[in-house]
């Protein structure tokens, strides 16, 4: 349940009512910085690990017979073959492909990943190719080395996630930084609970042993758990959280552990349902703006 009396103190906050509203109030809009968009560095290396097979398959411009052609190159340079599902944006070696479904379901599996091919192989990659589009687009390209560039990009954008945490896994490792300063205060990052509980003798709810964390701050024996979050939009998913964290909340208490959660966005002010319910049933919710006015260290240095 939520710690009232601590927010009392130290925000002069009265009831969980108070506290909703004293986040919604600090939500920050959107984590997108400059650096959010795209991680351009990993894009050009990405593109150049092909360099070599891309000016291969610069041949294939305006080939007047692609499928004659194609299967020509692949005979004498076979580890183009790797590259082709890249340019379909997928990163699998190994591609399963539903062939039919009509009167069975059949399936066609095509292998990226050898270091040769006889040719009834090479036979397959070239159908592969020609079917997806692919054989008729290298023909019809200008630069591969530009196309490839492109199709990084886009399947760069599923690393926004991960990036999209960082400005408050920075802020809060500030925070822990700091403390370790402290000889009392022992801080971990992303382990598992069962790591804590082997190297340093903290008591842990069993459930909880194989699941990992993202932050463990241990103060004279006394351990707090911080798990971070952003939510921009609205969705299923933040409910879900809001009913794991509850959970994971009530857990750790009853092995003697202190639980926070640091969760920002402004995706909460439309779900201000969910928030309360977790600021109720959690004993410390907080957001980057109480984050900043010290609160997560007081949390974790009240014994």
């Amino acid at each position: 349940m939520a710690d009232l009396k601590f927010y009392r103190r130290q925000l002069s906050i009265s009831g969980v009512d108070g506290l909703c509203e004293a986040l919604c109030d600090t939500f920050i809009e959107t984590n997108h910085t400059y650096d959010f968009f795209v991680n351009w560095t990993k894009v050009v290396q990405n593109r150049d690990t092909f360099k070599y097979e891309i000016a291969l398959l610069k041949s294939m411009q305006n080939s007047p017979s692609p499928v004659a052609d194609f299967r020509r190159l692949l005979e004498r340079y076979p580890e183009v073959v790797k590259v082709i599902p890249i340019l379909l944006a997928c990163r699998d070696g190994i591609i399963k492909v539903l062939n039919s479904i009509e009167p069975d379901v059949e399936y066609e599996v095509f292998d990226f990943s050898k270091e040769s091919y006889d040719a009834e192989e090479i036979e397959h990659v070239v159908q592969f190719t020609q079917k997806t589009g692919l054989l008729d687009m290298l023909c019809q390209m200008e630069s591969t080395t530009d196309y490839l560039l492109g199709v990084e990009v886009g399947l760069d954008t599923n690393a926004r996630k991960n990036r999209s945490g960082l400005f408050l896994e920075k802020m809060v490792k500030e925070v822990i930084e700091d403390l370790a300063g402290n000889p009392d205060v022992v801080c971990v990052e992303q382990k598992t609970f069962g790591y804590i509980e082997k190297k340093y003798n903290v008591l842990i709810p069993s459930t909880l042993r194989n699941r990992k964390f993202d932050y463990v701050v241990i103060n004279k024996g006394n351990a707090t758990n911080i798990e971070v979050n952003f939510y921009e939009g609205t969705g299923s998913k933040p409910s879900e959280i809001v009913s794991s964290y509850i959970n994971r909340g009530e857990v750790l208490s009853s092995a003697g552990w202190k639980f926070v959660w640091l969760t920002d966005g402004g995706g909460w002010k439309a779900m201000r349902n969910p928030l309360r319910v977790g600021v109720e049933n959690i004993d410390y919710v907080i957001n980057a703006h109480l984050l900043r006015k010290g609160i997560l260290g007081k949390i974790i240095l009240t014994l």
